[in-house]
């Protein structure tokens, strides 16, 4: 139990606890003030258990849930369409373990799309757990099947925010080669500045794969080995590359890394901000920067905190034609 979860008891309590004493001295307790003030003590009442039930939701159900978000974009030289299954943010470890995997991959199996793309911070690393990323496993039955690549995000070195982006001595331990080690184990390709050139469908494209910007490794040196003219897909995982990668003839970004902000508040947007730059609109969906499509998921897990609130976990069927 982390200080996270000790938070999500104390809340459920400090709503759950005040609306049942109400509800009794209202009915039972003759000459209290809620039995006087039936209508109010009752509203009060129904105002606390409405806290409970949004705590206990936000923390406990929507954080298992897996959506499905169709998404469509036209490329240049995509003439059959092609289907992708993204997923980001797995961080797999203390939230998300085997069994949730399990009904991720499962999920993916039964979309049945031609690639799967999985956009970083495959696992949490919030403490060092050795072979974390081996919670993973289930989505080998997708990779003996479809076609997986994976990068790395900035939980792969250590990196969960804060002062850790700066200052190496706030980080926890740097996993990136254990992560790729298992992931491919997997049969899983993991891209680490790496460009591809995949076909699928009859149609031909070029994939890079590009490392961690908060890490320092970021490098779009392997763009410059493109020898055809084919549409270009960039898996970046901090959409915060999105002002180096407008410069290198990218038709499409895709991301994740904000997590939607995991908790959204309608006409307010995302709560968790990673940090204070990413514009408010860049934590969700499309967007576009220097006429280059970017698309930022959601994600699939959740750090810090277990909670998502109206952001539920989310695979992303993007169909390129």
């Amino acid at each position: 139990m982390n200080f996270f979860d000790i938070l999500i008891i104390l809340l459920i309590t400090i709503t759950a606890l005040p609306a049942v004493i109400l509800l009794y001295s209202r009915n039972q307790r003759r000459h209290s003030w809620e039995h006087k003030n039936k209508n109010l003590s009752l509203i009060l009442a129904l105002i606390l258990l409405l806290g409970t039930c949004i705590v206990t939701y936000g923390s406990f159900i929507e954080p298992n849930l897996v959506v499905t978000n169709y998404q469509e974009v036209d490329l240049e030289n995509i003439e059959p369409p092609i289907k992708i299954a993204v997923i980001s943010d797995f961080q797999v470890g203390y939230f998300k373990k085997e069994k949730y995997v399990e009904k991720v991959a499962n999920r993916i199996l039964n979309l049945n799309p031609d690639l799967v793309f999985i956009v970083g911070d495959v696992v949490d690393n919030a403490v060092y757990v050795e072979g974390e990323a081996k919670y993973l496993s289930p989505m080998k039955k997708v990779a003996d099947i479809i076609p997986t690549y994976a990068i790395h995000g900035n939980h792969e070195y250590g990196i969960g925010g804060g002062k850790s982006i700066l200052d190496p001595n706030y980080r926890t331990s740097n996993v990136s080669a254990e992560t790729k080690e298992i992931v491919e184990s997997f049969g899983i390709k993991y891209l680490v500045n790496d460009l591809e050139k995949i076909a699928v469908e009859d149609e031909e494209l070029y994939l890079f794969g590009g490392d961690s910007i908060w890490a320092g490794k970021l490098d779009y040196s392997a763009l410059n080995n493109r020898t055809e003219d084919l549409a270009t897909i960039a898996l970046i995982h901090n959409p915060l590359a999105t002002f180096q990668a407008h410069k290198h003839n990218i038709d499409l970004m895709l991301s994740g890394h904000t997590h939607g902000g995991q908790i959204r508040l309608p006409f307010i947007g995302p709560i968790g901000r990673v940090d204070d730059i990413l514009p408010a609109e860049w934590y969700q969906g499309w967007n576009e920067f220097e006429e280059m499509k970017f698309f930022v998921s959601s994600g699939i897990g959740e750090s810090g905190t277990r909670a998502r609130l109206f952001n539920p976990p989310e695979i992303v069927i993007m169909t390129v034609k």
